[in-house]
């Protein structure tokens, strides 16, 4: 499954989250979780015309409450 169709659900974003972060902290990158929130929140929008969630504060808030 792509994971742009994954993103489309608030589960599925986080699911896509934790894979990015444990893929750029492999690579020895330093993307922060705010920079990777905001690369994937740009192609939901560009994909779907809106937001998965209204800010990067919701999605943390999101993310601690259901890991």
């Amino acid at each position: 499954m792509e994971e742009i169709i994954k993103m489309a659900t608030r589960p599925g974003f986080v699911e896509v989250f934790w894979r990015r972060l444990q893929g750029c902290r492999r690579l020895g990158k330093m993307d922060t979780m705010q920079q990777i929130y905001n690369e994937m929140e740009r192609e939901c929008e560009a994909k779907y015309e809106h937001a998965c969630f209204p800010s990067f504060q919701a999605f943390k808030k999101y993310l601690y409450r259901h890991h």
